[in-house]
């Protein structure tokens, strides 16, 4: 859900100096680099990850290289791809951790349901020149009900015997955080966005405390899966 619209920032092309680009282009590279030794060796979650760091990578510098290069002043639609793409991996994810038969099911289903309604929603609701609010705000909902389900089924389970030392628990805890913080400014942008660009634009930079959140204790999670290979 990484934004980088002229709709918020009229910045020249070194925007993409701008400090909190830099350090989240870091982060997200330093974040994917420390899940990549051994993890075809690793459970088929750590590969996901993979793919969902990948994902958020290229969003972002999509998102950079349209504004800034190609001197687009609306890239929104490229959130409108990748809102859709995000939420897939992160069900395919959760599906692989989940014990709950009826809640994988439901995983399962979720998946084409929800891209029919990103492609209706984005037809004739929130066409692709506007912040696709709606979708994400849809799949942030999932995503933390199946976060927060994932981690209680964790701990009723028992299915780790040192919690702090389970890679997908700071996995999950980054996710949360990401997505809780990401429902709460959605669900506002658009609004902002029509009234106030100033509140929108600091909105928006706040909002950036929680992708580094995410990368933070998703590195986190990688030293523990580092550190189990080396036992």
């Amino acid at each position: 859900m990484f934004r980088e619209s002229r709709i918020l920032f009229k910045a020249p092309v070194c925007y993409f100096m701008n400090v909190y680009n830099q350090l989240y282009f870091m982060l997200a590279l330093l974040a994917l680099g420390s899940y990549i030794p051994n993890v075809f060796k690793k459970p088929g979650y750590i590969k996901v990850t993979v793919i969902y760091l990948i994902v958020l990578l290229l969003t972002f510098l999509a998102s950079i290289y349209s504004t800034n290069i190609l001197n687009f002043r609306n890239n929104l639609f490229i959130f409108h791809i990748a809102t859709p793409l995000e939420y897939i991996v992160l069900s395919f994810l959760y599906r692989s951790v989940i014990v709950n038969g009826m809640l994988k099911k439901f995983i399962t289903l979720s998946i084409p349901l929800f891209l029919i309604l990103s492609v209706a929603s984005s037809i004739f609701i929130q066409p692709l020149t506007t912040n696709n609010s709606y979708t994400i705000i849809l799949a942030s909902v999932i995503i933390v009900f199946l976060t927060l389900f994932f981690l209680r089924e964790t701990l009723l389970l028992q299915q780790v015997p040192v919690l702090h030392r389970f890679p997908m628990f700071w996995i999950s805890v980054g996710i949360l955080f990401y997505y809780t913080g990401g429902l709460v400014i959605e669900g506002m942008l658009n609004y902002m966005i029509t009234h106030s660009i100033e509140l929108a634009k600091r909105t928006f930079i706040i909002g950036y405390i929680f992708k580094y959140l995410l990368f933070i204790l998703m590195i986190i999670g990688a030293f523990f899966n580092i550190k189990s290979s080396g036992k």
